[in-house]
Formats: C-alpha cells, sequence, structure tokens
C-alpha cells in the first residue's frame, strides 16, 4: 500500500518554511537541512533528509565531542518526572480517602491523577523528538485522544464477545491483536488516508503514544472503581498507574518502527513495521495470557485484593516492584525505536541512550548501509569521502573533513575556513 505522498519534499512542506530553509528553530521543532551529521560519540556521520534519518551512514576517523550522559539525579529536574510524581499523588489520595471514609465513590476522582500519570508517560518518550514544535501539535492531541477513546470502545466490545464465544483463556490471548490493533487503527487510517503530515514518523509515533495513552487513564479509572472493599482501593493505586504505562510504550515502540520505516520505503507496509507490530501483539498476549498456563482459573476480582489497610499495602507494593520491573523493560524496548527519530539539532543535548543508532528499517537491503573507512594520514584523522558535515557544535574544530558533491575529496578546516583539499586515489591522498 503507496502512502498518499507523492515525494518527500512535498510532506516537508507540512514543516514551518523558515525553519526548513535555514535549519534553525522553529518554536521548540527542529527542521534541519538534509545532510550529514554526526549523530554518535562514537566516529559516526549519517544522513538525514530533513525529516528522518535515512538509514545511510559513514565510519569516520574523528567526529566532535558529543556531551556524556546526565547527572545520576538530573531526572528529578525533569518535566516528565513531575507529572508521573504528581500523578501517583493524585491517585494515591482518592483512594486513602476512599479507605477512611468507606465511600467508594472516592476513587472516581483518580481520573486526573492517571491523566498526569500517563502524560508523563508520554512526555518520557517524547522529550527529545521535538514534539511541542509540531504543527497543529493541538489538535493532533485531541486526534490521539480520539483514537483512544475508539480504542478502548472497540477492544471492550470484541473481547466480550471472544470472552462470550470462547471463554475467558481465549480471550486473555486475544487481548494483544485486540487492543494494539485498535491503538493503532486510526493513526494507521490516517497515514494511510490523512493529510500528508500524517506521514512524519514524529506525528505518527506521537499519535500513537497519545492513543495508547488514553487507554491507559480509562483502562485505570475502571480498575480503581471496581473493588468491593474500602482498602483495596488503595492497592488499585499503587499498582495500577504504572501497569498502565503498557499501553503507552508497547504500542509506541511499533509505531517508531512502523512510521520511520514507511517514510523510507515510500509505502504504509514494510517487512520491519510488521515485525514491529507482531512483537508488540506478542508482548501483549503474553502479559495476559500466561496466567492460563497454569492451567487453572485465575482468582476472581475481589479474591486477589486486600480488605484492610495492611492486605493493601502488602499486596500494592508487591504489585508495584513487580509492575516497575515489567515497565523498565517495555521502556528499554519503546526507546529503543523512539530513539531513531531524535533530529540532529537534538542530539548534543540528549544523554547517549537516546540518539540514534541508525537501523535500517525500512530501508532497501540491496543497498550498501555504511561506507568503507579511509585509513590515517600520518598524525591527521580523515573522514571517509562523502558531503561536507554539519558539525554539532557548530563550530568545527581544525580537522579534514568530506566535501559536498567530490566524492573521494576531503578539505582541510583551519577552524575559520577552508584551505587545501585531498583527493583519495585508492592507495594514497594527492593534493586536489
Amino acid at each position: 500500500m503507496t502512502l498518499p505522498v507523492a515525494d518527500r519534499a512535498s510532506v516537508t512542506g507540512d514543516v514551518p518554511t523558515a525553519a526548513a530553509s535555514t535549519g534553525v528553530h522553529g518554536g521548540d521543532a527542529v527542521a534541519e537541512r538534509p545532510g550529514w551529521y554526526c549523530y554518535a560519540a562514537r566516529p559516526a556521520l549519517a544522513a538525514w533528509d530533513g525529516v528522518a534519518w535515512t538509514g545511510d551512514r559513514h565510519a569516520t576517523c574523528a567526529a566532535p565531542l558529543l556531551a556524556g550522559p546526565p547527572g545520576a539525579l538530573a531526572f528529578l529536574r525533569s518535566r516528565w518526572f513531575t507529572f508521573l510524581l504528581l500523578g501517583q499523588a493524585l491517585v494515591v489520595l482518592p483512594a486513602l480517602l476512599s479507605g477512611t471514609t468507606g465511600n467508594a465513590r472516592w476513587a472516581w476522582i483518580s481520573v486526573v491523577g492517571y491523566l498526569s500519570f500517563l502524560t508523563g508517560g508520554v512526555l518520557v518518550v517524547t522529550r527529545f523528538l521535538g514534539i511541542d514544535g509540531l504543527p497543529g501539535h493541538r489538535t493532533l492531541t485531541w486526534i490521539g485522544i480520539g483514537s483512544g477513546v475508539v480504542a478502548s470502545g472497540v477492544g471492550i466490545g470484541l473481547e466480550v464477545l471472544v470472552d462470550h464465544t470462547a471463554g475467558w483463556a481465549a480471550t486473555l490471548w486475544m487481548t494483544g491483536p485486540i487492543e494494539e490493533s485498535a491503538k493503532l487503527a486510526v493513526p494507521v487510517g490516517l497515514l494511510v488516508f490523512g493529510a500528508r503530515r500524517f506521514a512524519l514518523p514524529t506525528v505518527g509515533l506521537y499519535l500513537v503514544l497519545v492513543s495508547g495513552a488514553t487507554v491507559g487513564v480509562l483502562e485505570g479509572v475502571e480498575y480503581e472503581a471496581r473493588p468491593e472493599f474500602a482498602w483495596a482501593h488503595l492497592q488499585m493505586a499503587l499498582v495500577r498507574p504504572t501497569a498502565e504505562l503498557f499501553h503507552v510504550f508497547v504500542t509506541g515502540f511499533a509505531a517508531g518502527v512502523i512510521w520511520l520505516a514507511a517514510w523510507r520505503r515510500g509505502r504504509t507496509v514494510t517487512g520491519a513495521g510488521v515485525v514491529a507490530f507482531l512483537v508488540a501483539v506478542s508482548i501483549h498476549s503474553v502479559n495476559d495470557g500466561i496466567v492460563t498456563l497454569f492451567r487453572r482459573r485465575p482468582p476472581t476480582f475481589g479474591s486477589a485484593l486486600g480488605q484492610t489497610l495492611h492486605e493493601a499495602l502488602v499486596r500494592g507494593l508487591g504489585g508495584l516492584a513487580f509492575s516497575l520491573v515489567l515497565t523498565l523493560l517495555y521502556f528499554l524496548l519503546v526507546r529503543h525505536s523512539a530513539r531513531e527519530l531524535t533530529g540532529p539539532g537534538r542530539i548534543a543535548a540528549c544523554p547517549p541512550p537516546w540518539r540514534p543508532q541508525i537501523k535500517r528499517w525500512g530501508c532497501d537491503p540491496g543497498t550498501a548501509p555504511v561506507a568503507a573507512a579511509v585509513p590515517w594520514v600520518g598524525a591527521v584523522p580523515v573522514r571517509p569521502p562523502g558531503p561536507v558535515v554539519s558539525l554539532i557544535p557548530t563550530v568545527a574544530p581544525p580537522a579534514w573533513y568530506p566535501v559536498a558533491g567530490q566524492p573521494g575529496t576531503c578539505g582541510w578546516w583551519n577552524g575559520t575556513s577552508w584551505t587545501d583539499r585531498h583527493r583519495w586515489t585508492g592507495s594514497a591522498w594527492v593534493p586536489w
């Protein structure tokens, strides 16, 4: 299925033209010019087409020095952590009120906490992608919310139908294909039939993350309001917020691969996208269905809940510890795909784990991803043939760099201007 985009140049028209033409910030978005950029602390260059990394890269003998990892406690000052912390508090507070008053209606107020917590989940994935600067950011947010509402309705309806016809065990194993397809349905529909901007990888990822977060909010509040024991709301408040990040991270992983591969290949369905979707479906089905392997029906919802404050704390904290471990693994999964969308203008400022690895998702397997490295010439590090690299930071140190439009040629940058040029003959460098 071909994307509704004639060519990439037309899609980049959705990016502010001033930013696209100058390579400067347009709001919070960075629309870098197409070119070769340093993407890692190790000497390496990769090609950027103005929207995404193309998958082509050069091994080099020298590169600008990029920042190292942030301090161990740097996350405490981050926006996403504030939303997570505030959200958890706003979920626990109504649960405490339910326990002390015996009135379960307090649990419905937890919707505010879930909104904050799942917003933090979206922010932790998108904080280096310039999402806030996307054209029509607010509209995209509302579209993502609508997608999540539709996904919740479709998912619940299909799961009730499967449970009625095939039983509880089949329902648990079918949650993967049902819920993952539901969360992706509207964004993928827009990718195929919508405006050209929906083909942009960052737009697709953001829509799916918001869709997953909306599903998480609705599911979390529904679980929160279920318990028939007053203190059981506290148990839910400790476990469910972290557990609901599953819907953001797992589906977000698939979206990152699907949209980047689709952008590169120029069509919706790609091998990499299908594999990523199947990975998300498999993880979801195993997460929910593994209990059936014990050959017994899981305990009823009520019997799994604590009836006293002590039971709620013990079971809630135990569930939270288990949920944190799984959620961390799911976060590493979504980071694996989201980092590939980090643009050149943000690489210097983001920690190494969020710098792209230039995966080949969607690239033509017949093309060579890496150019042959060039040997050292005396004490001067020489880069392989290729276009002039746009360095980060912009003030480049004196060194040999590739010359644009002249393969096999390197020029000497003395720190302020270009001087000598040399050409690689295959065995030696000679003056040009």
